[in-house]
């Protein structure tokens, strides 16, 4: 980006919010033949005034490390105009380096390249790896860097997001950072556990809005907005409402479309988290439509990369099977999944955990999908990653070591730490 470009953030409202993409409630209504729980929950969501519904997407599903990889670099060596990638972790290890020298070879070529990475996430980053993209032409912004005597510092605020904007058509965004965990056999990877997804058509905006917004807050140069708000034909059918953490005082709009969502459910709820530590409206909520009859069920990581976490997770095992909600653990590797489906008409990918730190103090952003056939989609995906998992039955639960009680109950107790 060129500092000569006098564009204001003003601007960048103004052009956002005059695209004629938007789709209303009553147009999702009618689009969407479902009388049950769609008119509920845009009810419910109305009153906390969120809205952006865009039609006309098309949506891929990615559920495998190295199909992902595939279509990143793919769009990479596509773009022509600009590049926006916004990550909380990005690795100096082989799929790092990869993608840097690929992003850095655009950059050369003229392409605007920006980067935003969270300096918690990229502690272990080597800082030889974010010099060579400076070197070549890269722009770079740290998130909240350690500085502990800066004004307004703040540790516990972080950049969660993981998305792409490539050309301001086509967009990421779900659970992937950019290292080898994430990758499968063919990039040598760990083939973690986890989900994406990539977009085409107007909600695409929504992303790139997202993404400058943040890059303006942080002191990022100003851009030339026409290179990154293309005017964007139909991709497909798909009503797709991107949604960040940031929003008006008091509404979280993550948060609120979560509960909306459970709150309405006429046939069931599958989630798949990889860090589960709800809150008491979450628990209750999901609580409240078990006892409905509602088949819920929560898909969990079997061994998770931070222990701490899994252990006040399972800490709401036991309220929560005596109320009907039935548990899986995924055995085959980690799972950093971060996906909802209810009842085939409403999905979500992206950043957000069901937890404290996502809903109330990290930067996150989702998708909210409203489509029957990405929806079935989900649904599958969910049963057959539960058909490579172990139930949870209460009466083994009960019967866990006394050492494992006292771990859950001390990270349960601590758990506003994380």
């Amino acid at each position: 980006m060129k500092k000569s470009q006098k564009k204001t953030h003003g601007r960048l409202n103004h052009r956002f919010k005059g695209s004629g993409h938007r789709i209303s409630y009553s147009d999702i209504i009618h689009k969407i033949k479902n009388r049950f729980f769609l008119p509920k929950f845009l009810k419910s969501i109305k009153k906390y005034g969120i809205s952006g519904f865009s039609g006309g997407n098309k949506v891929t599903l990615i559920n495998d490390g190295d199909l992902f990889f595939d279509e990143l670099f793919a769009a990479i060596d596509t773009a022509t105009l600009s590049i926006d990638l916004e990550t909380y972790i990005f690795n100096s290890d082989d799929i790092g380096w990869k993608v840097a020298r690929k992003l850095a070879a655009k950059a050369k070529k003229g392409v605007d390249v920006n980067i935003i990475y969270d300096a918690v996430g990229c502690i272990n980053t080597s800082g030889e790896l974010f010099e060579y993209l400076r070197k070549n032409k890269v722009e770079l912004i740290e998130f909240h860097p350690i500085i502990p005597w800066r004004k307004y510092f703040n540790l516990y605020l972080r950049d969660h997001r993981k998305l792409m904007v490539v050309d301001g058509n086509v967009a990421f965004v779900g659970g992937m950072n950019i290292g080898n965990e994430y990758a499968g056999k063919k990039y040598g990877g760990e083939n973690w556990r986890d989900t994406h997804l990539k977009i085409e058509g107007p909600a695409v905006r929504d992303l790139e809005y997202f993404f400058l917004e943040n890059w303006h807050r942080q002191g990022g140069a100003l851009v030339d907005i026409a290179k990154y708000f293309p005017v964007i034909n139909r991709k497909g059918d798909t009503i797709v409402l991107v949604l960040s953490s940031y929003s008006r005082k008091n509404v979280k709009p993550i948060y609120q479309t979560y509960l909306a969502a459970i709150a309405n459910a006429q046939k069931y709820i599958y989630i798949a988290n990889a860090y589960f530590v709800p809150d008491s409206k979450i628990s209750r909520a999901l609580i409240r439509v078990a006892k409905r009859g509602i088949d819920v069920r929560i898909l969990l990581p079997s061994v998770s990369d931070i222990p701490f976490v899994q252990y006040a997770s399972r800490y709401f095992y036991k309220r929560f099977l005596k109320n009907h909600i039935r548990i899986y653990e995924y055995i085959p590797t980690v799972l950093h999944a971060k996906t909802a489906v209810i009842d085939d008409i409403w999905s979500t990918v992206g950043s957000t955990n069901l937890d404290r730190r996502s809903f109330n103090a990290n930067l996150e952003v989702n998708a909210i999908i409203l489509d029957q056939n990405f929806g079935n989609k989900m649904k599958k995906q969910f049963l057959k990653d539960i058909q490579q998992s172990k139930e949870i039955v209460f009466e083994q639960y009960q019967r866990r070591s006394s050492t494992q009680l006292m771990k859950e109950w001390f990270c349960y107790r601590f758990r506003y730490l994380l």
